[in-house]
């Protein structure tokens, strides 16, 4: 049963929890034998069940506190390029776009709870509170949901650190390139036999390596750990960060690869106020083993976020792009968003003859109330900006009225159950369903929506071993979300977003050789799909249907506790297949056709050398992807002769770290051979490019106590 997927979890200790230990103090993983994990993984939180990860009839990487540390990842951002089939969005997209996992856009949760998923705002600004990451790719729609709805493409799961056994602090700090310094602390204190306390904090402040861009980060992460009794846990978790930064709106496609035209410029009005992102969130979970064989947990959580964002932009599809030149619009908008989510479930394990089930069944409250207020759409003019000569500079003015144009109640109820069934040693199903009922509500402003839908999607999955180490797995579900900000065709109210998702493939988890990962092929079918609307500004249409058909590789071998090589690689062929507005064989954008990475990683132990380099570790990674498409241009309208892509590439990076005593110092160099791209920017669904970072160092330091 030791199973794994790709890309996979976790540093901190490695041993089957002890039963009197506290589940909030447990360690994460259970490794048999002397082999060290690294970067593989047999369990996830995001199954929902204790069931190894190589019976369970879907693709999930894990993206480990092992890995996090030795590729010195501090965002999400850098995290993600790790799994195949993912786009990140970029650290400055935070309020702007989700990242999309097989060619749609993911919901982010953090310890099981989705959080708002219109935006990515829920996104932690620092990797210092961060456990692990969990991908959960295929169907998922049966276990999560809430917000808007249940995942498409999959979801992200951030597992935040808690409290343990044994007390420590931990400080450090990175600097480097772009004026970059980030001191951060992580204070772990037991409180006596039954409880403990820890906090992880960061304050990041940097240059953009955008003209004129300034970065601050502050992040918190506080947990509080409590044995209530024998067989009941309770585990409080809270979160804070704020991002504050001028907002950069990209550089149009048309203008970027022009001869003399500064990539890195930043092409608005510089004294515009900066954009604030605070997000605060209280997580109460409580878990009572009613007998060895059956748990209950009830999960609370209290969600806040707001954002103050004010932008300076070119709106390409009102004013366009004439010869070098566009004009930008200055705007505002602020967003408060409150949401409570209450996850209680169940789970048996039992036996009926020679077969074993492991049953979940559970409820879902979620409530959302998201208020916004828009200057956004007066479209006022600031005036005209050369991006070759990078003149005149522009000044922001006078933020433009704010008008209220929509505040919104979102209520999901959901319940759901789901059957893993083993048959001897090597069969293992899966059957499940969830029942939801979605309100959606403006109370004011936007289309005046008032309904109620109701939707029963099922899940199926399949998978057997076929030789030691090796299983082959199949599943499919349907999904179902909420369509948000307009109306349906002729003033109806917009119908329910819903999906189809179809996987297989093979799973390794082939101990004596080290092989662990995950070969899936997929097919995800979308219908009524909000859609950017190519020719109007800040507007959607709700359009047919999208489809998306790809392949997947991730894989992990440690063949040694000493060598760790990490390949992810994926095929996506994500387009539209059926629309009344826009044309079929549209590609979806920001999903390149083919894209991965390679990175080994190499420790060296006391039998190299005779320890004299005990306790170096190098690595290096080499990331690529074809062009991708920008946004949703149509090609029948005047306004979009061109089509434009970003650009492939390929680059590499490199770590080195040394840890002696109480003490670790790491080196990380991007990009290492400075090579020069666009990526895809989404920034109002406009056809606008980022430049690529060009080559950067920074240095770790930390010591532990």
């Amino acid at each position: 049963m030791a199973g794994t997927a790709a890309c996979a979890l976790s540093a901190p200790a490695a041993a089957q929890a002890d039963p009197e230990t506290p589940s909030w103090a447990a360690d994460e993983i259970i490794v048999t034998g002397e082999r060290r994990a690294r970067y593989d993984a047999k369990e996830a939180a995001v199954a929902r069940t204790p069931v190894p990860l190589v019976d369970i009839p879907q693709s999930i990487q894990v993206i480990t506190a092992t890995l996090i540390e030795e590729q010195e990842l501090n965002t999400l951002t850098e995290a993600l390029r790790n799994v195949s089939g993912v786009t990140p969005n970029g650290v400055a997209e935070t309020v702007l776009a989700n990242p999309i996992i097989r060619g749609f856009e993911a919901e982010i949760y953090v310890d099981g709870l989705i959080g708002y998923g219109d935006t990515a705002v829920i996104d932690p600004s620092s990797l210092v509170g961060v456990e692990r990451i969990e991908v959960a790719k295929g169907p998922t729609s049966v276990l999560f949901g809430g917000g808007t709805g249940a995942p498409v493409g999959g979801l992200i799961n951030v597992v935040t650190k808690t409290p343990q056994a044994e007390a420590f602090a931990r400080i450090g700090v990175r600097a480097g390139s772009f004026s970059t310094v980030a001191p951060n602390v992580d204070v772990n204190m037991p409180l006596g036999e039954r409880a403990g306390f820890r906090v992880a904090a960061e304050y990041h402040a940097s240059d953009d390596y955008i003209d004129d861009v300034e970065i601050e980060r502050i992040t918190v992460n506080p947990s509080f750990g409590l044995e209530l009794t024998e067989d009941t846990d309770f585990l409080l978790r809270a979160g804070y960060n704020r991002i504050e930064q001028l907002e950069y709106a990209g550089l149009p496609a048309q203008v970027a690869n022009l001869p003399g035209v500064d990539r890195f410029q930043f092409g608005g009005a510089p004294d515009a106020p900066e954009t604030v992102i605070e997000n605060l969130s209280i997580h109460g979970t409580l878990t009572h083993a009613f007998t060895d064989r059956i748990k209950g947990s009830l999960q609370v959580r209290r969600f806040e976020n707001s954002f103050d964002e004010f932008s300076t932009t070119p709106v390409l599809s009102v004013f366009a792009v004439e010869g070098t030149s566009a004009t930008l619009i200055n705007g505002q908008l602020p967003v408060d968003t409150n949401q409570w989510t209450i996850d209680a479930s169940a789970t048996a394990e039992f036996s009926t003859g020679v077969v074993d089930h492991v049953l979940l069944a559970g409820v879902t409250y979620d409530d959302t109330n998201y208020q916004a207020a828009s200057g956004f759409g007066l479209f006022t003019p600031i005036g005209d900006y050369d991006y070759l000569t990078q003149t005149p500079r522009l000044s922001f003015g006078e933020a433009p009225p704010l008008v209220t144009f929509l505040e919104s109640d979102y209520e999901t109820v959901a319940g759901y159950l789901q059957n893993q069934v083993s048959i001897g040693e090597r069969v293992n199903l899966l059957i499940g369903g969830r029942y939801s009922r979605y309100a959606l509500t403006e109370v004011e402003g936007g289309q005046g929506t008032d309904e109620t839908f109701t939707r029963f999607d099922p899940r199926v999955g399949a998978s057997i071993e076929v030789a030691n180490g090796v299983s082959l797995f199949a599943g499919w579900s349907t999904g179902s979300r909420l369509s948000l900000f307009f109306a349906g065709e002729d003033g109806a109210p917009p119908k329910l977003e819903t999906s189809q998702s179809l996987e297989g493939g093979v799973k390794f988890a082939v101990e004596r050789i080290g092989l662990s990962g995950t070969l899936a092929g997929y097919r995800i079918i979308r219908e009524n799909v909000p859609t950017p609307d190519p020719t109007t500004f800040v507007t959607s249409i709700q359009t047919g249907e999208q489809r998306s058909v790809g392949a997947e590789v991730d894989l992990i071998w440690e063949p040694t506790r000493s060598l760790s090589i990490l390949l992810s690689a994926a095929y996506a062929d994500a387009e539209i297949t059926d629309d009344t507005e826009l044309p079929a064989g549209t590609r979806l954008p920001r999903v390149p056709e083919t894209s991965g990475r390679l990175a080994a990683r190499y420790r060296f132990d006391e039998a190299v050398f005779g320890g004299a380099l005990n306790g170096l570790g190098v690595g290096a990674g080499l990331s690529w992807s074809q062009e991708a498409a920008l946004a949703f241009p149509n090609p029948e309208d005047p306004r979009f002769p061109d089509v434009f892509d970003s650009d492939a590439f390929l680059v590499a990076d490199a770590q080195a770290s040394y840890a002696f005593d109480r003490f670790r110092i790491g080196v990380t160099v991007q990009n290492l051979f400075d090579e020069e791209y666009f990526i895809p920017y989404q920034y109002f669904s406009q056809e606008v490019v980022r430049p690529s970072q060009p080559r950067s160092a920074f240095v770790t330091l930390s010591a532990t106590f």
